[in-house]
């Protein structure tokens, strides 16, 4: 599965920061249910390649690792013609 292999080594960049894993795993409890602890068990079992994420995971984890992405700064709109 080579783009499950893609997305986890993206995943693996991401959670370098330390306590990014802690941070997800709190997300995950408040979004899924369940206790931040065991959460956090589960993602390194991931991440450890020990144990595959399912769907509803990889999509949950993209929208909580994904970088924020940064607006033009400018709130100017553009005139009607």
């Amino acid at each position: 599965m080579k783009t499950y292999d893609v997305w986890l080594n993206k995943l693996r960049k991401r959670s370098q920061p330390s306590g990014a894993v802690s941070q997800w795993a709190h997300a995950l409890a408040k979004k899924q249910g369940g206790d931040p602890e065991i959460w956090r068990e589960h993602l390194r079992e991931i991440l450890d390649e020990e144990e595959k994420a399912s769907l509803d995971l990889i999509l949950d984890l993209d929208l909580i690792t994904a970088p924020a992405q940064q607006t033009g700064g400018s709130d100017e709109q553009m005139p009607l013609l």
